[in-house]
C-alpha cells in the first residue's frame, strides 16, 4: 500500500538544522516546511521550496504559535480569532514563496505546542480548521486520529489524514509520550501501524543524530515490507522557475 512520509525541513537554523535536511529530503514524500512565525525564514522556506519541486516532493504547511524564542514549543493562549490569522498569514508566507517555485501548499500541519494542543483544544482547534477553511480548503490537515482537529475538520468537510510519529510512544490519555531512539524498534513500529491500515502518514524524527538514524531506519524497512513511499497529493510540476525567469530579464 502507499504511505506519506512527511518530516520538517527548512527550519534555516545552522548547521545542525541543515545536517537534517540532507538527512531527511532523500527519505520523505511530503514535506513540512515551517513558516517563519516560530522557525524558518524566508531564505530556508525558499529553498525548502526549490527543492521540493527538484525533488517532486509534495509542499505542507507546518505552522505554529508565534514564539521564535521557544521555536513554537510553548503553549500560547491565542484568542482563536487571532490564532486564525497568524496562520492565515504563515500559509500565505509559504505560498507566496512556494509560487515562486512554481509550487503549491497541498496540506498544513501543526507543529510543536499547536500540535499537542489541537489534540483536546476545542478553540485552537478551531482556529485552524477557520484559517484553513478561510485560506484554501482544498488543503489536507494532518494531525493525530481521534484528536479534537481532524474531527473538526471532518464536520466541515476538510479532508484530513492521521499521523503516526513511531519514535514516540503514546500516554495513557493519547498524547504523546517518551521518545524511543532504537532504529529497529522504531521501524517495527512504523512497520507496524501502517499495516493496521490506521494511518495515512508517518511523520520522521529529525532532532538528533539518533533520531535521523531511526528516520532511515523506517523508510527502509517500509519499503522492504512492500510499500510505496508517495505523497496523495500531486507535487506541481515545474516549467522554469519564476525569480529565475524575472532575473533572466534584460
Amino acid at each position: 500500500m502507499e504511505i506519506d512520509l512527511t518530516a520538517e525541513v527548512g527550519h534555516g537554523l545552522g548547521e545542525a538544522a541543515t545536517a537534517a535536511d540532507n538527512t531527511l529530503w532523500p527519505l520523505i514524500s511530503t514535506a513540512l516546511v515551517p513558516c517563519g512565525v516560530h522557525s524558518g525564514e524566508p531564505t530556508s522556506i525558499l529553498r525548502a521550496c526549490s527543492e521540493a519541486v527538484a525533488r517532486q516532493v509534495s509542499l505542507g504547511a507546518a505552522v505554529g504559535y508565534a514564539d521564535r524564542i521557544g521555536g513554537g514549543e510553548r503553549f500560547v493562549d491565542y484568542d482563536p480569532d487571532d490564532l486564525a490569522a497568524t496562520i492565515i498569514y504563515q500559509l500565505g508566507a509559504l505560498d507566496g514563496l512556494a509560487l515562486a517555485e512554481q509550487a503549491r501548499v497541498t496540506c498544513v500541519r501543526p507543529s510543536g505546542a499547536l500540535f499537542d494542543a489541537v489534540r483536546t483544544d476545542r478553540n485552537h482547534a478551531w482556529a485552524l480548521v477557520n484559517a484553513v477553511l478561510d485560506y484554501d480548503p482544498t488543503l489536507t490537515i494532518i494531525g493525530l486520529p481521534d484528536s479534537r482537529l481532524l474531527q473538526t475538520a471532518e464536520r466541515n468537510g476538510i479532508s484530513v489524514a492521521r499521523e503516526f510519529q513511531p519514535h514516540r510512544l503514546l500516554n495513557a490519555n493519547g498524547s504523546l509520550g517518551a521518545v524511543v531512539t532504537d532504529p529497529e524498534t522504531v521501524a517495527r513500529r512504523a512497520v507496524d501501524a501502517v499495516a493496521s491500515g490506521g494511518y495515512d502518514c508517518v511523520r520522521l524524527p529529525w532532532h538528533t543524530q539518533a533520531e535521523r538514524d531511526c528516520a532511515r531506519a523506517v523508510r527502509t524497512a517500509l519499503v522492504e515490507a512492500g510499500h510505496v513511499i508517495a505523497s496523495p497529493q500531486a507535487p506541481a510540476q515545474p516549467e522554469l522557475p519564476v525569480h529565475l525567469a524575472i532575473a533572466g530579464r534584460v
